[in-house]
């Protein structure tokens, strides 16, 4: 029967069978369109999740490297932490200066510690001393200052004769100085 229309009759049939085929399927997927955008969007999240994924693979495939370096970056904080601390540290630095006198021949008179002045991303830790002994002895603490882990700034040196006992026969000088140290300040995170 088919056979028997003439061309425009079988693109007529062709045509209706088309939109009722088309008019069915809205029918019983009414929300195709919707479908259609909820399937582009999970391509675009699986596309999205993979690309997080082979990233990750790919930070995987470094870590041993990554953890070399973090191992690296931590031993050269800790020598950073030897030159520039976090605290002041008062006790262990008399410790360290009375025995640093004492191997000098220099008596330590006055260890008196300033307050903390802030100061960009460290604080200057002030030290007024005062030692008494000779001028060479002198020299030989103050190259060893110089040598010490920590920065020590030594200024507004002084000296003048020294007048004491007849035990102390020895001593010659007295000197009176500001010893600088330097304590790292960590910038407080700020929570945006």
């Amino acid at each position: 029967m088919f056979d028997r229309l003439p061309f425009g009759g079988k693109l007529a049939v062709i045509a209706a069978l088309a939109v009722g085929v088309l008019a069915a399927a809205y029918f019983v997927y009414p929300d195709i369109q919707e479908m259609n955008e909820q399937i582009v969007a999970l391509e675009d999240d699986w596309t999205a999740k993979d690309r997080k994924m082979r990233n990750g693979q790919a930070i995987e495939a470094r870590l041993e490297e990554f953890e070399s370096e973090v191992a690296g970056l931590e031993l050269k904080l800790a020598d950073l932490s030897r030159i520039l601390p976090r605290e002041a540290e008062t006790g262990d630095l008399l410790r360290w200066i009375k025995n640093l006198g004492d191997e000098s021949n220099l008596d330590l008179k006055s260890f008196a510690p300033g307050s903390l002045q802030p100061v960009e991303f460290y604080k200057e830790f002030p030290i007024g001393m005062r030692v008494v002994g000779r001028y060479h002895d002198l020299g030989i603490f103050l190259d060893r200052v110089s040598k010490y882990s920590r920065i020590i700034n030594v200024d507004k040196l002084s000296m003048k004769r020294f007048e004491g006992t007849n035990r102390e026969r020895d001593k010659t000088i007295t000197a009176e100085f500001t010893a600088t140290t330097f304590v790292y300040e960590e910038e407080e995170e700020v929570n945006p």
